[in-house]
Formats: C-alpha cells, structure tokens, sequence
C-alpha cells in the first residue's frame, strides 16, 4: 500500500513538474509591457492594467492601485503607503527599502526594455512611459487589490 502510494505521488509530481517550470519561466520569456496607449499586457498579451497620462495605475477593472506622485515616488493609491521610487534619471526603480528593483534601457526604437536586479528582462514600455516603468511593480508583485 505505501509503495502504491509513493508511486502515484511521484507520478504527479512528473506530471506536474513540467508545467512548472513553464509558469515559473514565463515572466522572462514573455515579459510585461505598457504600450503608447498605456495599456498594461502580461507575457500573454492579456490587458492586466493602464497607466493614465497623469500617472495613475489602475487594475484590469479600472480601480486604481497606484500613482506615481510628483517626486517620481510610487504610492499604493488604497493605503497612501510608498512603495518605491524612480530614479533620479529614470532609469532605475528602487524599492521603499532602497534594494534596486528594476533597470531601464533604452532601445533604438520607441520603447525601454525593464530588467530586474538579476538581469532578467521582465518587461517592456513605451518611451512616453518610461518614468511609470515602475507600474510593472504592481503587477509583478500581484499588487491589485483584487483579493
């Protein structure tokens, strides 16, 4: 009965595995973006989110999560509570503790591609965008307040 029992767990596990690795490879092989309209895109291509011209980050269903204030700071819009900050030459983001957590490059054409403190490229974003890169934050860290 036990070897029974290990044989079917371990034969989930086989199952399962591949399809994890899969999910946890996602974000690099198909990484976020935020287009000339705003629209913010998981690795799939699915709307999750907008970034509105005056800097306000809304989810899915147009409730909005964050802004980025006036001093490039980025602020959960539900509790005020700041959750990171732009560099100084928007091509950084910091997290509220100081840790880097994104770096911004720009490309030859209208776009910066996002990378993580690893090196990791997690997203990509329209040049109008650039100084609300940050918003990928949110989205990265599952911060939409749609619990």
């Amino acid at each position: 009965m036990k070897t029974k029992t290990l044989f079917f767990a371990l034969f989930a596990l086989l199952l399962g595995a591949p399809s994890l690795l899969l999910a946890q490879s996602a974000n690099y092989k198909n990484p976020m973006s935020i287009n000339a309209t705003g629209q913010i895109k998981d690795g799939f291509g699915a709307t999750v989110g907008t970034v509105s011209k005056d800097k306000m980050i809304l989810d899915a269903k147009g409730q909005k999560i964050a802004f980025v204030d006036g001093q490039g700071n980025l602020v959960d819009a539900k509790t005020g509570k700041k959750m990171g900050r732009v560099g100084k030459n928007n091509d950084t983001y910091m997290d509220a503790n100081g840790d880097l957590m994104f770096t911004i490059k720009d490309n030859p054409d209208e776009t910066c591609d996002i990378f993580d403190a690893k090196g990791h490229k997690i997203g990509n974003v329209h040049d109008s965008y650039k100084g609300t890169a940050c918003a990928l934050h949110c989205f990265q860290a599952k911060h939409t307040h749609m619990k």
